[in-house]
């Protein structure tokens, strides 16, 4: 035992001193073997652990579509796991092109609604030869309007319930502070040549057509507004998102309103929808439509609107719209739901 202690001692000896002398060492055979003999030990020192560590297996499973170099620079042979349908169903999503958010996605329902009767008070509108207001026959159709949505799930708020003068910037407000879901601007026209019997929705929007112009300019004119204010909603009118769903609201109320009215009115012309800057568009933050249920300059439309059944008619025409948009916008198969 002791003569292997000192063999031990010997070798080490031999190397620290085979290490300092370099190729400065004068004896040729015996430096040879110690160079020899010194990298194979030292060698094996390092080498039999990392062989041991590199045969214990890995107690970790990679689960990326890769495989890593381990710390010993050696790749692992581990294999990924399969994704699932879920995961490969998210992949392709993110990897295709974005598309549109689809309103069923995100149920959207319409619970309040706002009914405008144009005009009021000081402000008749358009009146007829007879004398039949505009302001008359809208307070009346909308008041006909909200007891139909009251037996359904809808809650309804009027900007007027009498004959009283309101500014169209405290119809606006009052929407925008009741936040309304939709909001629902009744009227009659006046339109020249008389024999013509109309019937028109309008949504947000700029027009150049002068007969639109002209129309828009007379109904903004108690707009309350101020320059700078008005200039401010035109602005908008490029920018707001809901000019597409104002469009989609007048489509559908057009022509429920016109399919309705259309059987006891065959001579009735159905204009469509179009775009308009009316300051009750420009300034409510919902969807919102103003209706030309029809003309107080033709004869027979005025005998037609001083007829109650033909007016409940149109109220309810407009309901069946209004629940027709919400029914489509939500998904829902119930009723204002």
């Amino acid at each position: 035992m002791e003569k292997v202690e000192q063999t031990k001692l010997r070798v080490l000896r031999e190397a620290v001193q085979d290490n300092l002398e370099g190729a400065h060492r004068t004896k040729a055979k015996a430096p040879a073997r110690r160079k020899l003999f010194f990298p194979l030990w030292i060698w094996a020192t390092f080498l039999i652990p990392g062989v041991a560590y590199l045969l214990v297996p890995s107690q970790g499973i990679s689960t990326g579509s890769q495989s890593l170099p381990n710390s010993a620079g050696v790749e692992s042979t581990a294999r990924p796991l399969p994704a699932t349908p879920e995961q490969a169903s998210e992949d392709e999503a993110l990897r295709g092109a974005p598309r549109p958010l689809n309103r069923a996605v995100v149920p959207l329902a319409i619970k309040r609604v706002i009914i405008d009767p144009g005009h009021g008070g000081k402000q008749p509108g358009a009146i007829s030869d007879s004398g039949v207001s505009e302001k008359e026959i809208t307070l009346d159709i909308a008041l006909r309007l909200r007891r139909l949505m009251e037996k359904s799930p809808f809650e309804v708020l009027m900007t007027r319930q009498s004959d009283q003068t309101l500014p169209l910037d405290k119809r606006v407000a009052f929407a925008n502070e009741n936040r309304a879901d939709v909001f629902v601007s009744i009227h009659v026209n006046w339109i020249e040549p008389r024999e013509i019997r109309p019937l028109e929705t309008y949504y947000v929007g700029p027009s150049d057509d002068p007969a639109i112009v002209k129309l828009a300019t007379s109904e903004n004119r108690y707009s309350g507004y101020s320059m700078a204010d008005y200039r401010r909603l035109l602005e908008k009118t490029y920018l707001d998102a809901r000019r597409h769903e104002s469009r989609l609201f007048a489509t559908t109320v057009n022509a429920n309103l016109f399919q309705s009215l259309k059987t006891v009115n065959p001579e009735l012309e159905n204009r469509g929808v179009k775009m308009a800057p009316f300051v009750v568009l420009l300034g409510t933050q919902m969807p919102a439509i103003l209706v030309e249920v029809s003309a107080l300059s033709n004869a027979e439309e005025v005998n037609l609107l001083t007829n109650g059944d033909y007016r409940e008619k149109i109220a309810l025409a407009l309901f069946d719209g209004i629940h027709a948009y919400a029914k489509n916008l939500s998904g829902a198969t119930k009723k204002g739901s």
